[in-house]
C-alpha cells in the first residue's frame, strides 16, 4: 500500500507553523496581469488609445507524468480605442497579437470589441471579457498559464462588488460551429463569488465559492461523439492578518474542490472526484515566500493546471492516471512596479509530488506594460 513521502499531520504541521512563523504564502496573486478597464467621470466624451502588452517567459523544468516540461517565451500586445460615451457607458475596439519568441510569425491575432455599462457596484459586459485570471478561479479550476496560451474569452459577464460582496459571473462562447460541421461547438461558464465576514485593520476574512462549467456538444455538427460536460467547484476560507510594515500580513487561503462529469456517455476515466488545497503564507513588502499543499482523488478539470490533475495530458504519457495525488508546492514571487506603466514580476517554483520525490521547478520572468493615451475630446 502506497504510503506518503510525508504523512498528512506532518504537513498540516507545516502549513500551521508556515503560517504563524515561518516563510508560507497562499493561492497565487495575479492581479498584476489583469487587463480591466472601468468607466471614469472625468473622461466621458473623451476618445483613448489603450495598450497593453505582457512579456512573459516561463520554463518548466518537469519531469513527471503529468505536466509537460517546456518553456513560454514571448509577448502579447493588445492595442485598444476606448470612447467614454458616457458615465456609465465604455465601448472598445482594437486587436489582440500573440508572438511566440522563436517562430518567424505572429502565432495568433483577433479582433477585440467590447461593451461594457457600469453604474454604481454593478457591471455588464459583452464581447471581451474582464477574463482569464481577472476570474480569481483557483489554479486546479482555471490553469494562470491560459493568461499566455489563450487569454481571450468572449461572451457575456455580471461583475458586482460592495463592502461585503464580490461577485464575478460570465459565459464563454469558446467555439462556435456552423451548419453542417464536422466539430463540436464548446461553451465554458462560472462563477467567482467572495463573501467578506470581517474587514478592518487587523483582519480580513473571506468566504469564497467558485465553480465553471464546461460543455462540448451541439446538435448541427455531423460527427457521432457523445456530448461532455464537466463541473468543477471549490468552497474555501480565506484570512488575512495584517501585521507591520516589513511583514506586511499573514495570510491563508483553502479549499474543498470537487470534480463531476455529467455527460451521459461517460468517457473520462474518473467520473467524479475531489481535492484539498491548504495555503498558508507570509507577504513581505519585496516578496512573497509561499507553500501548497494538494491532495487530489479522482480529480480531473478541463482548464485547470495539468500538474493537480488525476489524468495526465502528457505528451509521453497521455491517459495515465493515478486515483491519489499529493504534491507540495513552493513559490517565491516578486512582483514590482518599476514605474506608472512597468511593471516586472519574477517567480521561482519549486515542486516535490509525494508519491515519486524528486525536485522539479518552474522559473518566470513577466513584464506589464499598460497605458492610455488621450486622442481627442468627442463632446
Amino acid at each position: 500500500m502506497y504510503k506518503s513521502f510525508l504523512p498528512v499531520r506532518i504537513v498540516y504541521t507545516i502549513l500551521f507553523c508556515g503560517l504563524m512563523a515561518a516563510p508560507a504564502t497562499a493561492q497565487l496573486n495575479n492581479t498584476f496581469f489583469e487587463n480591466q478597464r472601468s468607466l471614469d467621470a472625468e473622461r466621458t466624451g473623451s476618445l483613448y488609445l489603450s495598450v497593453y502588452n505582457f512579456n512573459y517567459q516561463r520554463n518548466y523544468e518537469y519531469f513527471n507524468k503529468f505536466a509537460d516540461g517546456l518553456t513560454y517565451y514571448g509577448f502579447n500586445l493588445q492595442p485598444e480605442l476606448a470612447w467614454y460615451s458616457s458615465d456609465h457607458v465604455l465601448v472598445t475596439g482594437g486587436l489582440f497579437m500573440r508572438k511566440d519568441f522563436g517562430n518567424s510569425g505572429i502565432y495568433n491575432t483577433q479582433p477585440v470589441f467590447t461593451v461594457n455599462y457600469h453604474k454604481k457596484n454593478f457591471q455588464i459586459i459583452n464581447g471581451s471579457l474582464n477574463g482569464n485570471v481577472a476570474h480569481r478561479l483557483v489554479e486546479p479550476i482555471y490553469d494562470y498559464d491560459r493568461i499566455m496560451t489563450d487569454p481571450l474569452e468572449y461572451g457575456t459577464q455580471f461583475l458586482y462588488k460592495d463592502s461585503t460582496w464580490n461577485i464575478d459571473a460570465w459565459i464563454n462562447w469558446e467555439k462556435m460551429i456552423y451548419k453542417p460541421s464536422p466539430e463540436q461547438e464548446e461553451i465554458s461558464g462560472g462563477a467567482s463569488l467572495a463573501y467578506t465576514l470581517l474587514n478592518n485593520e487587523r483582519f480580513h476574512v473571506s468566504i469564497p465559492f467558485q465553480f465553471l462549467a464546461y460543455h462540448q456538444g451541439g446538435q448541427i455538427d455531423t460527427i457521432d461523439v457523445p456530448l461532455t460536460t464537466v463541473v468543477n467547484s471549490a468552497v474555501g476560507f480565506q484570512l488575512k492578518w495584517y501585521t507591520g510594515r516589513v511583514l506586511k500580513y499573514v495570510h491563508t487561503e483553502n479549499y474543498f474542490l470537487t470534480y463531476k462529469d455529467f455527460s451521459f456517455t461517460k468517457r473520462r476515466i474518473f467520473s467524479q472526484g475531489n481535492g484539498l488545497m491548504l495555503n498558508a503564507g507570509l507577504k513581505f513588502k519585496p516578496a512573497d515566500l509561499s507553500v501548497t499543499y494538494w491532495k487530489g482523488n479522482g480529480f480531473e478539470s478541463v482548464h485547470g493546471a495539468p500538474g493537480y490533475e488525476s489524468v495526465s495530458s502528457h505528451i509521453h504519457h497521455p491517459g495515465y492516471s493515478e486515483d491519489t495525488r499529493e504534491l507540495i508546492i513552493m513559490r517565491l514571487v516578486s512582483d514590482f512596479k518599476v514605474s506608472d506603466h512597468l511593471y516586472i514580476g519574477t517567480r521561482l517554483e519549486p515542486y516535490i509530488d509525494l508519491r515519486n520525490p524528486k525536485l522539479e521547478f518552474v522559473n518566470s520572468l513577466f513584464l506589464v506594460y499598460r497605458e492610455d493615451f488621450k486622442l481627442k475630446k468627442i463632446r
